[in-house]
């Protein structure tokens, strides 16, 4: 669902056979050729046969008239696309070393699939079952499921057992045990479009790519391998939703479980098991839990018998000895397979990034660099969607090349016209290789003007990256951007979430090896007090390269502050700007007067209030974060904004509510699921409060898939607004706000519903709605301000 956790990261980075990097230099000797000599320097660089190798490309199919094609524009460095078959490589080999051309060779096959059982209790479930019912669903590509009709109260199972699924169609009788609302769950055995396959077919696919190189050797311009095991939607060190059924997985896991656990009692009690019927470690390998977080049920299933057993799964260790075997020995085998394709074809090979993954998310990885995706209708979307690859190379500790090896600048008129100015952004942000993506011979020909202009500048191979790195969670106020002295701010999977301080100032607090860090900076440059418990030892580095010229205060410390952050360390306190307490004080206040007018009880508000104040001067940052939560909630009470949490609500039938840090109220609500809707579709229901009468303007905070955007609606009280155009103040991991419309509410109670009107693997992910009769400026997490606030010295 979500991208790697930074705790599974630093467990996968200390293992030892990641720690094992491959060497970052070699001689590629083409078929009947002579050995030529490569290596990576410090600033990201292919250095071949002693030279700087700074390619300015495209990307294209692996067929001859692809070839002619770039070659008529005057393309001279390609990335190639080809199967690991080796169909079509000698045609195309032929025309590339015709052309005079230098070339990486890109995997587009598929990567081998995993083979076993799909784990996803909040994806596979069909709810809505008060009586006996018929239940036939499409499930392409499975050969049986276990299924299960449980509660939907107290989880208890009515029925179970194995269905074989025939001709990809499920079909079962489900009866539920009482008048209660049921659920019936599914648990299909099929292949993941997720997890690959690291163990036969793994094994298969690198026997059939290496017999291809071999087979159909290619020629002197050969430069790199681009995602040798071809397209992946998922890469070692993600959250399982899947177990693998493979004797080898098996033997790995029994090997695992026989190493930590000695006697089958202990590893039995461990995974909160209380049968006697599993009396050996190759019977506990074979089970599959049934639960996923807090969806699920209490029960393991075994694919071999097809039987079902108790386990107590809240204190089961389970999935998390199951998730090291295929973390472990995912990145072990993707480790020892990029060895072989070197073994073969010694050229640099080049992982496309594909999330915070291990194979290359670790100090010294396996492969020799990172292809950089990038793509957007502006600079900044450009510079984001590129920004994970540069971060995760400039985290390294070994040399890496950083290829921008899948550059789309749309099909705009004026997509020929960016070229330069791209390529100078990613160049940047540390790209040492550029390849576009495009069917358009004016951009072709654009790429090729462009690369004849930078031959024989070789700069960007004496120019290193530096960089400085905010938590993912953080991202809005964070951004991906270029900062002074040639510095960069990048997203990196760090534990650490954004800090409220207020209208007028932004930070976020991270963790790293080193100690706690705090980012602060502030909407108007200037002189402020920083209130802190203890101010000794605390240090500032503003990363515009100016002075903050700290000085000791009453209370706290003076500190220049601008609009780019400012580097708080040797303290674990969050310092809070006097001016956000202020702030703070004077909006509460304001408040508590509209809600004595109105009678309004607010006892709770101003005692909790009043508490966090007077403990304030003790502990600023341990007080300062609950005064703003109780400013939340006297604005719900007495504000004309309407704020929901989507996850807030009994009434939806969406597959989860996870927490998922980055988003407001620290959750979201989920819908994943390849089972098509009932009769009332995917949908999520709420009653609000009617807070005015006036025109409203209604936006929702969601992460969608560009594909499944129009799919989404909101109603309110009957009123349809679809989600349409982009989403604005992207925050988080993929959250973004998009407006829907104008409404206007009648009466003490309102009505809402977010529905979803297809299924899809793709998951969409709603944080939070919002309905206001002012002008609204997203602005990540931030609440629309309740009331119309007076100027504080001036500002609003």
């Amino acid at each position: 669902m979500r991208s790697l956790r930074p705790v599974a990261l630093a467990v996968l980075a200390t293992l030892p056979f990641l720690a094992l990097a491959q060497k970052r230099d070699g001689v590629y000797v083409p078929a009947g050729g002579s050995g030529t000599p490569w290596s990576l320097n410090e600033n990201h660089t292919l250095i071949w046969g002693g030279q700087p190798y700074l390619p300015v490309g495209i990307r294209i199919d692996g067929t001859p008239e692809a070839v002619a094609r770039a070659a008529a524009a005057g393309i001279k460095d390609v990335i190639v696309d080809l199967p690991a078959s080796g169909a079509g490589w000698d045609e195309t080999f032929a025309a590339l070393k015709s052309a005079n051309m230098r070339y990486l060779i890109r995997i587009d096959s598929l990567a081998p699939m995993a083979r076993g059982v799909a784990v996803e209790p909040q994806a596979y479930r069909i709810a809505g079952i008060t009586k006996p019912t018929h239940i036939s669903v499409e499930l392409p590509g499975a050969s049986g499921a276990f299924v299960a009709v449980a509660s939907r109260r107290d989880s208890s199972v009515s029925a179970n057992g194995y269905v074989p699924i025939v001709d990809g169609k499920l079909t079962y009788d489900a009866k539920p045990g009482g008048d209660t609302e049921h659920v019936l769950l599914v648990y299909p055995e099929t292949s993941s479009i997720e997890q690959p396959d690291f163990w036969e077919d793994l094994d298969r696919h690198r026997d059939l790519l290496l017999s291809s190189l071999k087979r159909h050797a290619p020629g002197p311009g050969l430069r790199g391998i681009v995602d040798p095991m071809g397209h992946t939607l998922s890469l070692p060190g993600r959250d399982l939703r899947f177990v693998p059924t493979s004797p080898y997985f098996r033997m790995e896991l029994r090997d695992l479980i026989e190493r930590r656990y000695r006697s089958v009692n202990t590893a039995t009690r461990s995974w909160g098991l209380g049968t006697n019927d599993l009396t050996t470690f190759d019977d506990l390998a074979r089970l599959v839990p049934l639960w996923q977080g807090s969806r699920g049920l209490g029960m393991v299933f075994d694919p071999a018998t097809k039987r079902a057993y108790a386990c107590e799964n809240k204190r089961s260790s389970m999935w998390n000895d199951i998730a090291e075997v295929v973390n472990t020995a995912g990145a072990r085998r993707f480790s020892r397979f990029v060895a072989a394709v070197r073994g073969v074809a010694d050229v640099p090979v080049v992982q496309e990034w594909a999330g915070w993954s291990a194979p290359y998310e670790n100090a010294a990885p396996a492969i020799d660099g990172v292809g950089m995706r990038a793509s957007g209708a502006t600079t900044s979307e450009l510079i984001e969607s590129a920004s994970r690859a540069s971060s995760t190379v400039a985290r390294w500790t070994t040399k890496g090349w950083l290829a921008a090896t899948d550059i789309d600048l749309g099909a705009g008129a004026d997509a020929a016209a960016q070229v330069p100015a791209v390529l100078d952004d990613l160049g940047s942000l540390g790209a040492r290789a550029f390849f576009v993506r495009t069917d358009s011979p004016k951009v072709a020909k654009a790429v090729a003007d462009e690369a004849a202009k930078r031959l024989g500048d070789l700069s960007l191979a004496n120019t290193s990256l530096q960089a400085i790195f905010y938590p993912e969670n953080a991202r809005n106020p964070a951004n991906a951007q270029h900062l002074a002295a040639g510095r960069w701010w990048l997203p990196a999977p760090m534990d650490g979430n954004r800090v409220d301080l207020g209208s007028m100032f932004f930070g976020y607090r991270m963790s790293t090896p080193s100690g706690s860090v705090f980012a602060i900076w502030a909407r108007q440059p200037g002189r402020y007090r920083l209130r802190l418990g203890n101010t000794k030892g605390v240090a500032f580095q503003a990363l515009d390269g100016k002075d903050p010229n700290p000085k000791t205060a009453k209370g706290g410390i003076d500190v220049n502050l601008g609009e780019f952050p400012t580097l708080v360390t040797g303290t674990d306190e969050i310092p809070v700007p006097d001016l956000a307490f202020t702030e703070t004080l004077l909006r509460f206040d304001f408040m508590m007067q509209i809600a004595e007018k109105r009678l309004t009880d607010i006892t709770e508000e101003r005692l909790y209030f009043k508490d966090f104040v007077s403990g304030f001067d003790r502990n600023p940052g341990g007080n300062f974060p609950q005064m703003r939560v109780q400013v939340d909630r006297l604005g719900a009470k007495v504000g004309d904004v309407t704020w929901i949490e989507a996850e807030r609500t009994p009434d939806q039938n969406f597959s989860e509510a996870p927490n998922w840090p980055g988003c407001s109220g620290g959750a979201a609500l989920v819908l994943r699921t390849p089972l098509p809707p009932g009769a009332d579709g995917y949908y999520a229901e709420y009653r609000v409060p009617v807070k005015t009468t006036a025109d409203q303007d209604v936006w929702i905070a969601a992460s969608v898939p560009v594909e499944r955007r129009s799919e989404v609606q909101v109603l309110v009280n009957g009123q349809v607004m679809p989600l349409t155009g982009a989403p604005v103040s992207l925050y988080g991991e993929g959250f973004g706000w998009y407006k829907l419309g104008v409404t206007r509410m009648t009466g003490t109670i309102g009505k809402l519903r977010v529905q979803v009107l297809g299924s899809g693997t793709s998951q969409i992910a709603i944080d939070a709605i919002t309905l206001t009769p002012r002008p609204f400026t997203p602005n990540g997490i931030s609440q629309p301000d309740p009331v119309l606030f007076p100027p504080l010295n001036g500002r609003r």
